[in-house]
C-alpha cells in the first residue's frame, strides 16, 4: 500500500526534535511552545503572554512581543547573558534576559511580579534558547 503524501512530515526526524523559540518579524515577537497541545493564551501584559495547556493547566509557552524595541533600548550587549557560539559567531542567545527586559518596561504589580517570576523561575525558559538562524531575523 502507498505511504500518505503527508506521512514525511507527522513521522519525519522534525517530531523528535525539541522545541525552540522562533522570531516572528511580522509580529515582532518571539514565541515558544513545548507542549503540542491546545494552548490557552493569559496576556499578563502588553508584552508578555502565557500559554497554559487547555488540557492540564500547566505552562506549555510563552510570546513575548516588542523585541526590536527592546533591542534598540537595551543593545545587543545590554540583552547577552548566556549565549553559545564557536568562536566566530553568535549559535544562540538565551532569552531569559528579554523576560527581564520586558518586565523593566512596565509597571511593577503584584500580578505581574508573579508571573515573570513563575517564568523564569521555570525550566522553560531557562531551556529556551533563541537558535541561530532565528537570530539572523532579529538583526534585521
Amino acid at each position: 500500500m502507498e505511504a500518505h503524501f503527508l506521512s514525511d512530515f507527522v513521522k519525519g526526524e522534525d517530531r523528535a526534535k525539541s522545541p525552540e523559540p522562533w522570531y516572528n518579524w511580522a509580529g515582532d515577537c518571539i514565541v515558544y511552545q513545548i507542549g503540542d497541545e491546545a494552548p490557552v493564551a493569559e496576556c499578563v501584559d502588553d508584552v508578555l503572554t502565557i500559554y497554559t495547556s487547555a488540557i492540564t493547566g500547566n505552562p506549555i509557552g510563552f510570546q513575548i512581543k516588542g523585541v526590536q524595541a527592546m533591542i534598540r533600548h537595551f543593545g545587543w550587549n545590554g540583552l547577552v547573558v548566556e549565549s553559545a557560539d564557536d568562536g566566530d559567531e553568535l549559535k544562540s542567545l538565551s532569552i531569559s534576559i528579554l523576560l527581564l527586559a520586558a518586565y523593566e518596561r512596565g509597571p511593577k504589580t503584584i500580578n505581574r511580579r508573579r508571573a515573570y517570576g513563575e517564568l523564569l523561575g521555570s525550566s522553560m525558559a531557562k531551556n529556551a534558547r533563541i537558535p541561530q538562524c532565528e537570530l539572523a531575523s532579529l538583526c534585521q
